[in-house]
């Protein structure tokens, strides 16, 4: 570690957390450097002393001074004094005059001005209006700050000073908040990660064991262990095994009385011997109380007999999906039905049941029957939401576009400034988390329709609950089934896909005729090093000659990132047999990328409006001087410039996690299954297993452990703890 000093002569870049400079050393006034890091809270021409290291600015290939940490200057010399009062901080002050400060007051000058400030006006030759210059300046770069100098002793995140200093209004504000209710002020200004935010209340002298401290911990674990197990609750049992971890001088039994802090703060919600966070108990809440408001809703539907719209509603679908002579089966006609009888209605059904094609159909029946257009189609992913689009006039879009995501799980709809629409389709409901789900009965007013489509046998949502499958479970609203699968009726052929989900969805997998398939090929194999060449013939035999129905229409999907037979490992060799291009190469970590690359985009940015989950490639990716510079990359058809910390977000996509491709389909999926993986017999399920092959619309190929994949579609999956069930059946009684 380098120990520079100095000023800042300039800033380059400066926002809440990040900063670039123009630094001029104090030994040598006439050179300078450029600086970056947590430096926002250092003001101009102000002496500090940082400690970093000098690196290679990746952008710009040139010299910078990390700065890992800094302290202020205290100024107590004659040469110093001096020096600063000539500074541009004080105009008007020359040396002759700075001189006459320093013999006034001596050692120590600008402590001993701001002790008695009265005093300055004795100072020979001094003018009033340089009294106030002098003053003004020493209060607001010199007077103590015991908050920043807590800062630098402890050497914490900058960022959260910085943060907190453009809320208040004065420095005693400013200490007020770290010293009081610190986590809370974190938490709504989404302050992370949580063990730096713990470091600092704790500097500013909250106690280690206090009521307060311990709560909020108990919430971030639970909030932990949610996120994790997809429970919407905890047992009390765990949290304070969990605890105990933490603060493992204390004993388990105390835990019950500072707990009473996260209780009556409302950090947690007790209730019948179930612990929530408050987000996930108000999730529920909303979620049961919005679907009975609605389905509570006097019915805006006159008496209307579907046939006398059917004609005009099959021939539309008729000319949207080319499909001469379309008629719909009986359980489609039923999903119109109760879709006009009730408020709330719900559709499940497998791959091919026509689940897009009833979508269709109830909007332009909405239109027929009540002359209106206020609706809206939405689906968690791009993906699902353009299967839509691609097939009708009307257009879907995703819930974070619809309710204008801005970030932090937030959307600019919400409860205080909603969207007003009259009906609502959501596809892929299943895919959906609690708290997505809430955010929409937020974030839309005026709501008198509306309609939850998905298929109940796939996996439920990364995040936690299991809103779809609790609905369908309360028996509280309408539901139509969708059985028979369109796809074999239209081909006139079975399809063994549709035959494979229905036995693993019916637990009978031992009547699957593994020998007799129309398009579906096994290659079980025991040997990694042969399936991933199997792998390899498979992608390669089924490339498409088109680039982009390669990234659209071929995926290989696997349960597990690491191990031989992990999607890790799979993307680069796949990577390096298909694309062979060797110009502008980018290398993060281990993994290289390149044009023409298959990339997943792996967070949520209102920015750039790229969704987790969304699929594009690389056009183009720009070095300077052998550094990343931009990547140009295409998703959703639209050109998006990356950033280096937006491209960070970005990962190969040859191979992608099961749940990565809910919401999507393909003409031809490579589901690979890793047996040399310890854990893949314990977390691959039948949902999982069900829900990748169900991506396949013409062709599966399944390669791995035949033992691991039969054992995997009888092995079910663990139920997730929810009360949303219990909460509607309970406003409904």
């Amino acid at each position: 570690m380098t120990e520079i000093k100095g000023k800042i002569k300039s800033f380059i870049f400066n926002n809440e957390s990040f900063g670039i400079a123009v630094f001029t050393l104090m030994d040598n006034d006439t050179r300078s450097i450029v600086i970056k890091g947590e430096i926002t809270s250092m003001r101009l021409n102000v002496f500090y002393c940082l400690n970093g290291e000098t690196v290679i600015d990746r952008k710009t290939n040139k010299t910078v001074f990390e700065v890992k940490s800094l302290k202020q200057i205290k100024i107590t010399s004659k040469e110093l004094v001096i020096k600063y009062l000539c500074s541009p901080l004080f105009p008007t002050v020359g040396k002759k005059l700075a001189s006459n400060i320093y013999e006034h007051f001596g050692d120590d000058t600008f402590n001993k001005i701001l002790s008695n400030p009265e005093e300055i006006k004795n100072v020979k030759d001094i003018k009033d209006s340089q009294v106030l210059i002098i003053l003004e300046t020493l209060k607001e770069n010199f007077e103590e700050n015991k908050v920043l100098e807590i800062f630098e002793e402890h050497n914490l995140k900058l960022e959260f000073y910085t943060r907190v200093e453009k809320f208040c209004k004065s420095k005693e504000e400013i200490k007020n908040t770290f010293e009081n209710n610190f986590f809370e002020f974190a938490e709504n200004n989404f302050l992370i990660p949580f063990k730096e935010v713990d470091r600092v209340a704790l500097a500013f002298g909250l106690e280690e064991n206090s009521s307060e401290r311990i709560s909020w911990w108990a919430k971030h674990l639970a909030n932990e262990l949610l996120m994790k197990t997809g429970n919407t609750y905890l047992e009390l049992s765990i949290i304070k095994k969990e605890l105990q971890k933490v603060f493992f001088n204390i004993n388990y039994e105390i835990f019950d009385e500072k707990l009473i802090y996260a209780k009556k703060n409302k950090l947690l919600i007790f209730e019948n011997k179930k612990v929530y966070t408050k987000e996930s108990y108000n999730d529920e809440v909303v979620i049961s109380k919005s679907l009975l408001e609605i389905e509570n809703k006097i019915k805006i539907t006159k008496k209307t007999n579907l046939e006398d719209y059917l004609k005009e509603v099959e021939s539309f679908v008729e000319t949207s999906l080319n499909i001469k002579n379309f008629k719909y089966n009986q359980e489609q006609k039923l999903a119109l039905e109760n879709f006009l009888n009730n408020n709330v209605s719900i559709v499940t059904g497998g791959p091919g049941t026509g689940k897009t094609t009833v979508i269709i159909g109830l909007v332009k029946l909405y239109e027929l029957v009540y002359k209106k257009n206020d609706f809206a189609i939405v689906a968690p992913t791009g993906r699902a939401a353009s299967r839509i689009n691609e097939v009708s006039n009307y257009e879907a879009t995703t819930i974070h576009r619809l309710l204008k995501y801005t970030g932090n799980n937030t959307f600019e709809y919400n409860d205080l400034n909603k969207l007003d629409r009259g009906m609502l389709i959501i596809d892929e409901s299943s895919m959906i988390d609690n708290h997505l789900f809430a955010s929409i009965f937020l974030g839309l007013e005026n709501l008198n329709k509306i309609v939850l489509v998905g298929d109940i046998d796939q996996l439920p949502s990364v995040s936690y609950g299991n809103a779809f499958e609790d609905i369908i479970k309360s028996n509280c609203f309408s539901l139509t089934k969708l059985i028979t699968n369109n796809r074999q009726i239209i081909t006139g052929e079975r399809n063994s896909i549709i035959d494979l989900a229905n036995c693993i969805k019916n637990n009978n997998i031992e009547l699957f005729d593994f020998d007799n398939t129309n398009n579906i090929d096994f290659i079980f194999e025991n040997d990694a090093n042969y399936a991933l060449e199997k792998i390899k013939d498979t992608y390669l035999n089924n490339r498409p000659i088109d680039f982009e129905e390669e990234i659209l229409n071929l995926q290989i999907v696997a349960p597990m990132y690491k191990n031989n037979l992990g999607i890790d490992r799979i993307n680069n060799f796949i990577q390096s047999i298909v694309n062979v291009n060797k110009k502008n190469i980018y290398k993060r970590g281990e993994v290289e990328y390149k044009a023409n690359d298959k990339i997943m985009y792996t967070e949520n940015d209102s920015y750039l409006k790229v969704f987790n989950g969304d699929v594009g490639y690389i056009q183009e990716i720009i070095l300077e001087n052998k550094k990343f510079k931009i990547a140009k990359t295409y998703f959703n058809k639209e050109l998006k410039e990356l950033n280096s910390s937006q491209f960070g977000k970005v990962k190969l996509n040859y191979a992608c996690s099961i749940h990565k491709t809910q919401g999507s389909e393909y003409d031809k999926v490579i589901l690979v299954l890793d047996n040399t993986n310890q854990y893949s017999s314990f977390l691959i399920n039948k949902k999982m297993i069900y829900t990748a092959i169900t991506r396949a619309k013409k062709h599966l190929f399944i390669i791995g452990d035949k033992k691991l994949f039969i054992n995997s579609c009888k092995k079910e999956m663990k139920e997730r703890l929810t009360t949303l069930k219990d909460r509607i059946v309970q406003l409904i009684d």
